[in-house]
């Protein structure tokens, strides 16, 4: 009689800053009732990976759930599978991370559990060679692959039926093979369809097996709570009747049973979807989006602090948290889009930036540091000017912009330029949406046409600015009182008229006693006739976001006393902009004179599997200057930027 081996493997994991009423939503709709269903059938044998970020707030919020669920292994229900503390994608870290990254969830598991796993679930599944030393280093025996690595590898068949051997300098991993088809039949399908399918794969021999491994909450968060109970109940109890031709096993068992068919070596890979939405290899994430190259860089940044103060743990782990892979990708699911995510990694890596630098005393002989690196590997130069309160990140390439701006007071840490540009996606064709044309962060400068509005910036409208201004490439040079000075040579373009040249300087003064940076600008008209246009400053503020409604209030933004939303727009004449959080002190936008105000929340369209959302990404903020230079003329300006205590 055909026969066939089942592993059933669920992955729980909330990321890295995931908003508390979700958090509660899901365990209420999901992760409660999965424990239930699993005690009914304690003779069923299933697997699960409980991800490093949720069992860290398993632990401190919800205890019990874990007593449950680790019961069930004790009556030998359950394997468990280890991971990474921050369910960190590991082949983009640096190889001690990698091996780190294991380690502290191998640690953290068997402080609560009391035993280490033999197996590992890989983050998104995402597989590189270079990860073999790491895992084996750990004792993790086992990993799980989808069956498309495999098929990239050139093997095909039924080779991904069996269990199979790769190794990787001298060491040794066995891997299994997730079947894709199955995973788009179970839940999706009746009972009757899934085990039709399991037996198709079915032989005499009793050795193959058909492996399904996928998220949690397709059981109660992806479709209805009561749905799941009933499709789960239907599927199990059907299963205990079937175990003679469909035999529920472990991973480990079955490696005892049956062992490994041979040696093989695959190239790198993930699960389909995530091949098709990275482009076939998950590091063009960090291409497609400069915030996702952002925070990768910024980690190696901070990194290099840890590794001089030589710090314990508990500050690594904070380090660890920020390389939570949620905030780095997009595509159904992945969260770069959420602004609460990108927030939690950034306020990780400060905190663990801040220690460091207190512990290495970064500042004693002086209370700023201007250092002059290629922070985001593009072979161009940026300046990273850094005081005990502020770090404050240039790209004199990039329209001598602001991109990244840290506060680290203790308690408060946060990236203020945790902005996100909104970048074409394919299923936001035949919406009306325009990309942007640069990336989202502060002092980026426009030449706006006189006819220009709000809209026209926000909503992207072509060739509304008629300048080069915004992506201009500057040349620097910080002065001997350490003001950092940016100029060039850029252009503006009056319809039916040759362009005209237009002198720009930026000098950025930081205080080293304050959060405060002042941004001093002069535009001089270098050409033989008028420039005539809305000059617009911008500025792009990621206000604190609140993660628990408990301490929420109002998060916004006042001007001449009156408080607005960050959903709402505005336009008018004042001389500052307060961006208000209930979590974090106000800052504050000044210019030297009263003008024109455009505010506006930056939203993206973004595709989730509940369908199509409006993430909140940043608010614009451009005081506007309606100029008219004559040959030789010039304007000038300031604006403060700061945070008040």
């Amino acid at each position: 009689m055909p026969r066939i081996n089942f592993i059933f493997v669920i992955h729980f994991h909330q990321p890295v800053g995931q908003l508390d009423w979700v958090f509660e939503r899901i365990y209420e709709n999901c992760y409660r009732l999965l424990i239930d269903v699993f005690k009914k059938y304690p003779d069923i044998k299933i697997a699960v990976h409980i991800s490093g970020p949720m069992l860290l707030e398993m632990i401190d919020r919800y205890p019990d759930w874990l007593s449950e669920i680790a019961k069930l292994g004790d009556h030998g229900s359950i394997e468990f599978l280890a991971g990474s503390i921050g369910e960190a994608i590991l082949p983009i870290l640096p190889p001690e991370d990698r091996y780190w990254q294991v380690r502290e969830y191998m640690r953290v598991f068997e402080k609560q559990f009391g035993f280490k796993p033999r197996g590992m679930w890989l983050p998104e599944r995402v597989w590189e060679p270079n990860i073999v030393e790491a895992l084996a280093r750990n004792g993790i025996e086992y990993v799980l692959l989808d069956d498309s690595t495999l098929y990239r590898g050139g093997r095909g068949g039924d080779d991904s039926l069996y269990a199979w051997m790769t190794e990787d300098s001298g060491y040794r991993l066995k891997l299994f093979f997730i079947d894709t088809q199955l995973r788009y039949v179970l839940p999706w399908r009746s009972s009757e369809d899934v085990f039709n399918y399991m037996l198709s794969k079915a032989d005499e021999t009793g050795i193959r097996y058909l492996l399904w491994g996928s998220d949690a909450e397709k059981f109660g968060e992806w479709r209805d709570r009561e749905w799941a109970r009933w499709w789960l109940n239907d599927f199990f109890s059907k299963l205990r009747e079937r175990k003679h031709e469909i035999n529920p096993i472990h991973p480990s068992e079955y490696l005892e049973l049956y062992g490994v068919k041979g040696l093989l070596y695959l190239p790198h890979g993930s699960y389909d979807k995530m091949l098709e939405w990275s482009g076939g290899y998950f590091r063009n994430f960090l291409i497609k989006y400069r915030e996702s190259n952002n925070l990768h860089k910024k980690m190696l940044i901070v990194r290099s602090k840890l590794k001089e103060a030589n710090v314990g743990s508990d500050v690594w782990r904070y380090y660890h948290l920020g390389q939570c892979n949620d905030a780095y990708w997009h595509g159904l699911f992945g969260g770069i889009y959420l602004a609460h995510l990108r927030q939690a990694l950034y306020e990780n890596y400060v905190k663990a930036e801040r220690i460091a630098e207190e512990i290495i005393e970064y500042y004693r002989s002086s209370k700023i540091i201007i250092r002059r690196i290629d922070f985001d590997f593009d072979g161009e130069s940026e300046i990273l000017i850094e005081t005990p309160l502020l770090n404050a990140y240039f790209k004199p390439s990039d329209g001598g912009t602001l991109f990244e701006l840290d506060y680290k007071e203790k308690g408060y840490e946060h990236n203020l330029l945790n902005t996100m540009t909104r970048y074409y996606e394919p299923y936001l064709e035949g919406m009306g949406f325009i990309p942007d044309w640069y990336r989202r962060v502060s002092a980026r400068e426009h030449l706006w046409a006189p006819h220009a509005s709000l809209n026209d910036w926000i909503n992207n409208t072509p060739f509304i600015d008629w300048s080069d201004l915004a992506l201009g490439k500057y040349v620097s040079k910080v002065d001997e009182n350490g003001v950092l000075i940016m100029r060039r040579i850029a252009h503006y373009y009056p319809p039916g008229s040759k362009p005209v040249e237009l002198f720009v300087e930026k000098r950025v003064l930081i205080s080293t006693e304050n959060p405060c940076i002042t941004l001093e600008y002069r535009f001089e008209n270098q050409g033989n006739s008028i420039i005539e246009g809305l000059l617009g400053l911008e500025y792009t503020i990621a206000p604190k976001l609140p993660r628990n409604r408990i301490k929420a209030g109002f998060t916004g933004y006042t001007v001449n006393n009156v408080d607005h939303s960050i959903n709402n727009t505005w336009t008018g004449e004042t001389e500052h902009v307060v961006i208000k959080s209930p979590i974090f002190p106000d800052i504050v936008i000044e210019t030297s004179s009263k003008t024109t105000y455009w505010i506006s929340p930056i939203n993206m369209p973004a595709r989730t599997e509940k369908g199509i959302i409006h993430n909140f990404e940043g608010l614009g903020i451009m005081p506007i200057y309606n100029i008219s230079l004559e040959p030789g003329g010039e304007f000038k300006q300031r604006i403060r930027l700061y945070i008040r205590r």
